[in-house]
């Protein structure tokens, strides 16, 4: 497989007004299926719903602001430079929980279809926001279950 690289000023950027605005940095297709890398950067008070990555692995690059996240039912406290790794199976979910912009990276490790449910939900989002029930279904169809609300 041949090396990539994506230029951070060039790299696609699909935003959630007032939530998340969220970088597609490496793509499945670039790494041969290896892994996903993604930056978001998050609104204070935002995270999403509990949920499951049925066949990935997840882990988190905490790069700006205050976050908590939550592993399994275990609430861990998370500052610029910390990292979090979430094994497949695990009931997670992060809040940004401080004033200002939050920033962190994650990669998902194998990549298989993460971009794809990304790219799903923003599209459903281009006309408001997105209903509970339409979101479950987008990512059901891409490996990952909600199963609770956000923290």
């Amino acid at each position: 497989m041949p090396t990539t690289h994506t230029a951070y000023s060039t790299a696609e950027t699909l935003d959630f007004p007032g939530a998340i605005t969220l970088r597609i940095l490496l793509t499945g297709d670039d790494t041969g299926g290896a892994q996903e890398i993604f930056e978001d950067i998050v609104q204070p008070g935002v995270g999403p719903g509990r949920h499951i990555h049925h066949d990935q692995d997840e882990t988190f690059f905490f790069l700006e602001g205050d976050f908590v996240v939550e592993i399994d039912g275990v609430l861990h406290t998370m500052s610029p430079g910390d990292v979090a790794f979430i094994p497949r199976g695990s009931v997670h979910a992060f809040k940004n929980v401080g004033t200002t912009e939050g920033r962190l990276r994650y990669v998902f490790s194998p990549a298989l279809k993460m971009e794809t449910m990304f790219r799903a939900f923003h599209a459903a989002a281009q006309n408001g926001e997105i209903e509970m029930d339409e979101m479950a279904r987008i990512a059901e169809e891409n490996g990952q279950t909600f199963v609770g609300p956000p923290l």
